[in-house]
């Protein structure tokens, strides 16, 4: 009977997380949200979704991060729920695995995030001789990086240093903190995994 009860709950929520991802794209499409399926998927996804993107520390500029914590947290419990599904018991060490694992996914995506920035930034400079135009949208993704990768750069230089060598230098940071994060993680999580209880 539990089964049965756990595979309608994943179900549910496999087709709920798939209409938020698609409420999500259709922001990209202007116009998309005012037709009747957009206005559906509204009132399906927009509470569920509301209350994260009220949460201004999920917004660093002009990116918001919402949807991504949104949809980690969806995944989270599916994953939950499969577990318990697969193991047919509920056990501490599984489910704080399984958590640690996916906040460490969902964490690893925004770094990964960062690391392509960074790395396209630092191309783009490097190619155009660290030379930028004023009027070009170079701008707007410098004023937002530059708030980090100036504190990164700052934990291992003593002197100041320009704008291109703190991107390659968080660049670096980030890359090895992603792969370092996802060794240890992996680790513990299946130390976890391995609990009695």
């Amino acid at each position: 009977m539990i089964q049965i009860i756990l595979s309608i709950l994943s179900a549910i929520l496999y087709i709920y997380t798939l209409c938020c991802l698609v409420y999500i794209l259709m922001s990209w499409f202007p116009g998309a949200k005012f037709t009747k399926f957009g206005r559906a998927l509204t009132k399906i996804c927009e509470p569920y979704l509301g209350i994260f993107r009220k949460l201004t520390i999920l917004r660093v500029g002009n990116i918001d991060f919402s949807p991504i914590i949104s949809l980690g947290l969806l995944s989270l419990i599916s994953v939950i729920l499969a577990g318990i599904q697969h193991t047919g018991r509920i056990y501490l060490g599984g489910i704080l695995g399984t958590i640690i694992s996916s906040l460490w996914g969902i964490l690893s995506s925004i770094i990964g995030i960062f690391i392509l920035l960074t790395f396209i930034r630092w191309i783009v400079l490097l190619i155009n001789k660290g030379k930028t135009s004023y009027d070009s949208g170079w701008n707007q993704l410098d004023i937002f990086l530059s708030k980090f990768t100036y504190k990164i750069s700052a934990t291992f230089a003593r002197r100041s240093i320009n704008y291109q060598t703190s991107l390659l230098v968080s660049w670096i940071t980030l890359l090895i903190f992603s792969i370092a994060g996802t060794i240890i993680i992996n680790y513990l999580s299946e130390l976890l995994h391995k609990l009695p209880f």
